[in-house]
């Protein structure tokens, strides 16, 4: 009775790396890192949730910051579920043999490597720049600019991962300095627009940028010692993205949307539109039958006008004909 419960628990439990199987790989996730993940997914369902009802609380015009908190929260949902599932993975030799397993089949091994984790950081991580740039009143042209760095950067740090070559540390570097030109972006253009809203605006996006470049600068360093060094195990790697995405992309967007909801109002952040201005109606003088009425009489005016100037020329030939015959 006892061993059947045993067995019972034990398919209960998380069978996604046993029916997912990591094959062909010498370095991959095991049982406690799908734990992890799922865990995490967890997490970003809940914060959602919560935004979600919050969001339904305020105005259909006054959400705009509940939309930008929503959407990373539910790209990373969808992301960790796939992490947690073993899916959405490659096979890439490893360039060091730093960390190694008892078992692995070549030296160095082959290490799992998410490239569904990029494409989650691909729809994901733009939003914390799009909320930095609502709260400066940053122009849309330079939001956007910010937004394309933030891909480039997301893009590099995927080609680079799966390259076995050192060439992935060119990647990396590509991808860094486009993280460095949006991050002084926002730090110039930005937050000299944010100084001219008010100190409580301005102190504001400080503190949310310093959130956002720390753990941004961070990201870097995890991908050194992981897909770059192979130094850590994938367990380890997940673990530590994960507490970056969470800070990153489901507490500080959250954050940010529920403190910007509630003390920023959209017409002092100019995310209001200006009601369009309607055409001024005609006055009843000038309507369109007036105007016809007009141009009719204009142009029998017009019209007697040049029959009296016939008449008068008309009766002056006659006059000096007249005058002619006499003498």
């Amino acid at each position: 009775m006892s061993s059947s419960v045993i067995d019972l628990a034990k398919r209960a439990g998380n069978q996604a790396v046993n029916i997912n199987k990591p094959t062909g790989t010498d370095f991959h996730i095991n049982s406690r890192g799908s734990d992890w993940f799922f865990s995490a997914m967890c997490v970003f369902i809940v914060i959602t949730g919560l935004l979600i009802v919050l969001m339904f609380r305020k105005p259909v015009n006054e959400r705009v910051f509940y939309y930008t908190a929503i959407a990373p929260n539910l790209f990373m949902i969808i992301n960790y579920f796939t992490l947690a599932s073993d899916l959405g993975w490659a096979p890439v030799k490893a360039k060091y043999n730093h960390f190694r397993t008892a078992d692995q089949k070549t030296v160095p091994g082959t290490r799992q490597i998410f490239y569904a984790r990029y494409i989650g950081w691909f729809c994901a991580m733009p939003w914390p720049i799009i909320q930095m740039g609502l709260i400066s009143t940053t122009p849309w042209p330079q939001t956007i600019f910010n937004v394309a760095m933030t891909e480039v950067y997301v893009i590099c740090m995927l080609i680079g991962s799966v390259v076995h070559s050192t060439y992935k540390w060119g990647y990396m570097g590509f991808g860094m300095a486009a993280s460095y030109i949006a991050c002084t972006s926002l730090m110039t253009t930005s937050r000299n627009l944010a100084i001219k809203l008010g100190k409580d605006v301005f102190t504001f996006f400080e503190v949310s940028m310093g959130i956002i470049m720390s753990i941004w600068f961070i990201y870097p360093v995890c991908f050194g010692v992981s897909e770059g060094g192979n130094a850590i195990s994938p367990d380890a790697t997940g673990i530590w993205y994960g507490i970056l995405d969470l800070i990153w992309l489901s507490f500080l967007p959250a954050g940010v949307a529920v403190v910007a909801a509630a003390n920023f109002s959209l017409d002092r952040l100019q995310l209001t539109k200006a009601p369009a201005v309607a055409p001024a109606a005609l006055p009843a003088s000038r309507s369109m039958s007036s105007i016809a009425s007009a141009k009719s009489a204009k142009s029998a005016k017009s019209a007697k006008s040049a029959k009296s100037a016939k008449s008068a020329k008309s009766t002056k030939s006659k006059k000096s004909k007249g005058k002619k015959s006499k003498k």
